[in-house]
């Protein structure tokens, strides 16, 4: 029975490995891998962004999966190899739908890079499923697409304005907009276009043991998404207004794990509650004159 079960389990392997286009490979510096399934798609280049689910293994024990920690695929930028067991050489033999598993041994990364619990021998499987490449170009086009879904649906009066951001004024202020520079103080509350609320300044639930008091910050200086700056620089003091923000000028391709998932339209319902002048902008430093 032992011999008849090996032969039983030699055969599943060879069909394994048949199917996986000669099983085990070699990228050019010698990293092993096995591709698991072969796409239809365009071969990755550098500079491409490839969308990937990422399982990692030692041996057999699962370390991880990006499905898990972020729910979608994760963006990895394709670029030059600069070691000898660097993923990347590897990656970039990789087609759009295809699946394939690396074989780093453990003891060859960088300590600063080893996973905690392994040891000398062991082996780190890394297994890269490619769902696509990332355009900023057809993102765009997508949100655009569905914020007009998201408004009719419900029945959201909004403009867009010249950065790209869908504002609905609710309840006009009386008082004047900011400006570049100024202070300015906002009560909100954020979800996304499933309805599911991220963030409030006024539900402690979310913010359990913090002060419901409105956010403050410098208007236009990139200390928020750039999707707020736009939104909140056309408001009055004291209007209410719901801005829907493209992924684009939101937390884009990255998201904002785990509440937010990469290229997420978001939603702000907001209060202009006071704003504080500021400082202008300093002008640029002249440019050196040329040496005579």
């Amino acid at each position: 029975m032992k011999k008849h079960n090996y032969l039983l389990a030699a055969a599943a392997l060879g069909m394994f490995l048949a199917s996986c286009g000669g099983g085990v490979k070699k990228t050019p510096s010698g990293i092993e891998y096995i591709v698991h399934k072969s796409g239809n798609g365009a071969q990755l280049k550098i500079g491409d962004t490839a969308l990937m689910n990422v399982t990692q293994k030692i041996n057999d024990s699962l370390l991880g999966t990006s499905r898990e920690v972020v729910g979608a695929p994760i963006p990895v930028l394709v670029s030059k190899p600069t070691d000898k067991f660097d993923l990347m050489e590897g990656i970039a033999l990789l087609h759009e739908g295809d699946s394939a598993t690396f074989f780093i041994p453990w003891d060859s990364l960088p300590p600063m890079q080893r996973p905690q619990f392994g040891k000398k021998g062991d082996k780190l499987k890394i297994t890269f499923a490619v769902e696509g490449k990332f355009s900023a170009a057809a993102q765009k086009e997508k949100d655009e697409k569905l914020i007009k879904e998201y408004l009719e649906k419900n029945k959201i009066n909004a403009t867009k304005n010249a950065e790209g951001v869908y504002v609905a004024v609710k309840e006009e202020g009386t008082g004047a907009t900011p400006n570049a520079g100024d202070t300015v103080y906002v009560h909100y509350t954020g979800k996304l276009t499933s309805g599911k609320v991220f963030d409030s300044s006024q539900d402690s639930t979310l913010r359990p043991g913090m002060p419901l008091e409105p956010i403050k910050f410098p208007l236009g200086r990139g200390f928020v998404i750039k999707g707020w700056d736009a939104g909140l620089a056309g408001l009055k003091k004291g209007s209410k207004a719901t801005l829907v923000i493209p992924s684009t000028l939101a937390y884009g391709l990255q998201g904002s794990p785990p509440a937010i998932p990469g290229n997420s339209i978001l939603v702000f319902d907001v209060q202009l509650v006071d704003i504080k002048p500021g400082a202008p902008e300093a002008p640029a430093a002249p440019a050196p004159a040329p040496a005579k």
